[in-house]
Parts: structure tokens; sequence; C-alpha cells
């Protein structure tokens, strides 16, 4: 079925512009299905900030066949932009083929002045955007909001296309292919940024359509996070934490939830256990009679108190940030608390009676501590026999990120990988234990992207041309060139605001715990 026919009958504040009366027309594209873009924040507040302007038409479009767009089922050649948002690399060749679907030239250098420009922006690729600097016009590098006028003046001009790419270009936030530095643009002051009020929300719950937080008000408490941990992209290339003032999130949930018809409150922020006033935020959903959910935690900020809100809040399943069960392991990815922590956290959940806990794993480390993981699960499962609480174990190898200090870590092979997971799965099981892990070569393929450079283009485009679905033949066709300890990296040309000399003495003192 048609997907702009459907949702224009399903969805709750959806913006229909006069297309006559628009100087800007962009078609905001999330390289993926509705019900994975449209759950969370990001295309919800980047559809909200094109649509301020008055003289701007924003309409929003999935990968979906026929390729059109949700609010008025047009083609996305009838737009004067295309606007790509790539939170994750493996829809880099998504992206390719929804635009040779749009029966657009995937090579930016290719295609015409009749052609619309096409940009793109989002964590992944303003960590690193060489991957798709010859298939996109620009990248916009970091958080729109302060930056927005400026993109729009350009876009908004009487110039040629030819002109206006070359103007968007030298805009210091903006990297284009070729450019020697780009720099990333900063929100500071989040109570400053706009926050969408009016969300879209699905009309009736539908398989096609439904959200994973479905009726929900997505609230931005924080950005980022201070923590270093030396596999997080986030909080290497988005840094500093900031959050909003608890004023600021009290007004906007006076006003958000109603407006977009939501019965509960998903509270955003990849640092939000930071937050000194995450508790205070909890207490004000439940006081205005809401549901709350908390996607993510860091064991070592819960307590029994933030436990007790959640659960009144009618969240049952806890989502931890675990990352290793062994202490030695958890230090070199830059997780330092001891084993004790996360026992007791197990324990207050099993007492809470709720009914899910869930530990995000990274295996495949230079030097495993299988021997401390499997004494640390043993007491965990013992506590857990005395309850009803079920594990569910998200388990995925090491990938190296950009601007991290383990970019000059080569990423593990499928093999290795497979080894891994095999002799862990010996440890993890056990009555009501599940473990999910990630593709080996879905991960390799994540991690080739991540680290390439501009040389990738092509690989991407002949990707999205044989429309394989297998992710080992997908890995198999892209070259594999890793930096070596130290080596300087092709995508420094993005300044993230960190000093290198960090994120080297970083690798460094990791590399220092594999020697003892």
């Amino acid at each position: 079925m048609d997907l702009a026919k459907k949702v224009s009958f399903l969805e709750y504040n959806v913006v229909r512009k006069n297309w006559q009366r628009s100087k800007l027309k962009i078609a905001l594209c999330y390289p993926n299905v509705y019900k994975a873009g449209m759950t969370g924040l990001t295309v919800q507040q980047l559809y909200y900030l094109f649509n301020l302007d008055d003289e701007v038409l924003c309409e929003r479009c999935f990968l979906t066949k026929p390729l059109r767009t949700v609010e008025s089922g047009a083609e996305l050649r009838d737009f004067d932009v295309i606007a790509f948002t790539l939170q994750y690399e493996e829809d880099y060749v998504n992206m390719v083929r929804m635009l040779l679907d749009a029966g657009l030239n995937p090579i930016a250098d290719e295609r015409g002045e009749a052609d619309p420009i096409v940009i793109a922006g989002g964590q992944a690729v303003s960590a690193n955007p060489l991957p798709v600097s010859k298939i996109v016009d620009c990248v916009f590098v970091g958080d729109l909001e302060p930056c927005l006028s400026d993109l729009l003046e350009v876009l908004k001009s009487k110039s040629s296309k030819r002109r206006k790419i070359e103007d968007v270009g030298n805009l210091k936030f903006v990297y284009r292919h070729g450019k020697d530095r780009a720099e990333r643009c900063l929100a500071l002051d989040l109570d400053q940024a706009p926050h969408i009020l009016a969300q879209l929300t699905a009309a009736s719950t539908d398989a096609l359509i439904d959200p994973l937080f479905a009726n929900a008000f997505c609230l931005e408490v924080s950005r980022s996070c201070n923590r270093r941990c030396r596999f997080c992209l986030v909080s290497w290339t988005n840094g500093p934490l900031r959050y909003r003032s608890l004023s600021k999130i009290r007004d906007l949930l006076d006003e958000g939830p109603l407006r977009s018809r939501a019965n509960s409150v998903v509270l955003i922020g990849a640092g939000i256990f930071d937050v000194p006033w995450l508790k205070d935020i909890c207490v004000e959903v439940l006081s205005r009679n809401l549901s709350l959910s908390i996607p993510s935690l860091r064991p070592e900020v819960i307590d029994e108190e933030l436990l007790e809100l959640t659960k009144r809040g009618g969240q049952r399943t806890i989502a931890l940030g675990v990352e290793s069960l062994s202490e030695a392991n958890r230090a070199f990815l830059g997780k330092t608390y001891d084993d004790e922590v996360l026992e007791n956290v197990v324990q207050i959940i099993v007492d809470k009676g709720l009914a899910v806990i869930k530990f995000y794993l990274i295996t495949c480390l230079p030097k495993e501590d299988l021997e401390s993981s499997a004494q640390l699960i043993k007491k965990i499962l013992k506590i857990m026999s005395k309850g009803r609480t079920a594990l569910h174990i998200s388990m995925n190898p090491l990938i190296p990120k950009a601007h991290t200090p383990f970019q000059w870590l080569p990423p593990p092979k499928p093999d290795e990988v497979k080894r891994s997971y095999k002799l862990y799965s010996k440890l993890l099981r056990g009555p009501r234990v599940k473990l999910e892990t990630l593709n080996p070569y879905r991960a390799a393929f994540q991690a080739i992207l991540s680290l390439g450079d501009d040389e990738l283009g092509p690989y991407l485009v002949k990707l999205a041309e044989l429309e394989l679905k297998s992710w080992a033949a997908m890995m198999r066709l892209l070259p594999k060139d890793f930096l070596k300890p130290k080596e300087e990296a092709p995508w420094d040309v993005v300044d993230v605001g960190y000093d290198k000399k960090i994120v080297t003495r970083s690798f460094e003192e990791a590399m220092k715990m594999l020697e003892n």
C-alpha cells in the first residue's frame, strides 16, 4: 500500500503548506522504514525546525515503494532540496537507493542544474562525512538549531544551484568534498533551542506505521555525555553534556503531551543519568498522570528512589549500559565501576518486581576476561533466581568509530566475532535468560563505513544497484583499509571540538591496560 496515502489519514499534527506560496521546498528523508524513522525525536525535530520558517515547505519521505513524500505524495525531484538525516552508517546504502529510485544520479558531480540540492546531516556523517561526500552536495556538521537561519538564507536565495552549493559549502559548519576543514555547530544552551511540542502521533495502531514509542511525547532532556567512554561516538563528537533547566522542562510538559495527544513521556538524552534534576523530572511527569520511560541508564546512577519512580511510571524493562561483565574490560572501555554496583542494581530491580533487565554488552575486545565475566554472571543469575525478572542481553562486537580513542583499533573479523559469541553463549544461560547478538558481518560493515574515506562513494552506489540482502556479501565488496596506531585520520578535517591529544592519550592509556 502507498504509505503517503495511508499515513495522511493516520497521523495527528501533520504540517501541510501551499506549494505555490513556498519559497523553498525541502524533502526530509529518513533512509529507512517509517516505523524506524518516527521512533524517537530526530525526524520530528527536523521537520519542526524546517517548517518554522513560513517560506519553507518541508515534507517527509521514507524508504518506501513507490517513493513519495508522506504529506502530499510528491516525488523527490519536485523539491529544491533533499535533506537526509543519517544517524547510522548502514543507512548510507539506503540513501543511495532512494536517490536511484527518485531517478537522480547518485554521484553529486554528475547531477545537473535542474536536479535538487542534496544535503546530509546526523550523528554518523557529522563524525565522518567522507564516505558520502561524493554522493551528497554538502554535509551539515553538528546541531542544526543555531545555524539553521544561515543555511536557509543561502538555500532560499535566487542564485543558481551551483552557486548555492558553493555558498553552502563555504559555511564553516558544512563539509563539502575537498574542503580542508569544517567546524561542528553547537547548541550550547538547550533552553534557547526550539523543541517540538505538537509531535506527529499515530491516530490508530497499525503495523505499518506504529512506532516503538506510540502515543508518547518525546522530551529531549539532554544532549551528549561527559563520561567519554572510549567506544562512544556521541561523547567524543557531540560534547559537552548539556541539559534543559527544570523550569523549561516543566513548560514543555505543560503543553507538549496535550498537543501531541500523548499519554506517556519518553525522556531522551545520552547523558540523561547525569542531569541533576532527573528524579524531579520523573516526579513532574507522574504528577501529570502520564506514563514514563527512560530508554537506558548507567548502573552506577541507579538507586531505589529512581527505580520506584520508573516503576510508578509504568516502565517494566530497565535497560543498562553494562558494556562488560569484567571490571578489567570495563576499565579498558572507559567505564569504571565495581561488580558490586551491578549486583546491587540487579537486586533492587528484582526486589521491585520489574519484568525485564536488559544488558548491553560489548565483546571482541583485544583482551577478553572470560573468567571474571563467568564469576559475575553466576552471581547475577543467583540473585535473579529469587524473583521472576527476566534477563535480556544485547551483545555486539566492539565497532571502532571515528574521533574516538578506538579509531586506531582494527574492527574484529567476523570469524572472531562468531567464536566470541559462542563462548559467551555458554556463559549466558539460565532460566528467563535471552541472548541477542548483532550479525558479525553487519558489525564489520558498520565499522568499514565508520572508518572510511571518500573512496567509498562508488562502492556505496554499486551496493545500492546490486540490492544485496546479505550483510556478508555487502561487507565483502567494500575496501578494508584501517588506520595504524596514532596515524592521522582523514576525518580530522572535521573539528569536533576536542584536542586530539586527549584522544591519543586515552588510546595510550587503554593500550597500557592490555600489557598488565
